[in-house]
């Protein structure tokens, strides 16, 4: 099934495409389109210590999908480490870049269908319960919980949160 909703190429699977094609349990809420943690607050009235944010990077040909606790910040020299690349090549990723992936801003997820992109999840990600987290789209937020999502994505798990000890 094609990605929806922006992304050029049409065989990117959409991160909702993955789930659904996993058997995961999960939900989608669609609403107005969002772009970070206080848009989402504030237009969802989602609890923030559920959500999950995930940001996109690109360290040279790599593709790295970073997610952790919505008020947490990524710590760079840290998931620099952890997927084993100098910190000096590690940048965000442009929306040209997400599109690449079936994603858009304001959507990115952890669940991604393209061969060779690198996830990472905060240890603190381990211990959360359900959690909402982006679908590719800004205007869908995926609920789900932490452990199916870990169990199937099977990310590298690393202190990358600037607020946890290192």
């Amino acid at each position: 099934m094609p990605a929806t909703g922006g992304p050029s190429d049409a065989s990117v699977c959409s991160p909702v495409d993955v789930l659904q094609a996993s058997g995961v349990a999960f939900s989608v809420q669609e609403h107005a389109p969002i772009i970070g943690q206080a848009d989402a607050e504030r237009e969802l009235a989602l609890p923030a210590d559920q959500m999950l944010k995930t940001m996109v990077f690109r360290a040279g040909e790599m593709t790295v999908l970073a997610a952790l606790p919505a008020r947490s910040r990524v710590h760079y020299g840290r998931l620099a480490r952890a997927i084993g690349v100098q910190r000096s090549v590690l940048r965000q990723a442009e929306p040209d870049d997400l599109a690449c992936i079936g994603m858009m801003p304001g959507g990115a997820s952890p669940v991604c269908g393209v061969d060779g992109v690198i996830t990472v999840f905060d240890v603190s990600a381990v211990k959360m319960g359900a959690v909402f987290c982006g679908s590719g789209r800004a205007d869908r937020t995926v609920k789900i919980e932490a452990k199916s999502l870990i169990d199937l994505v099977r990310p590298i798990i690393a202190a990358v949160a600037a607020d946890e000890p290192g």
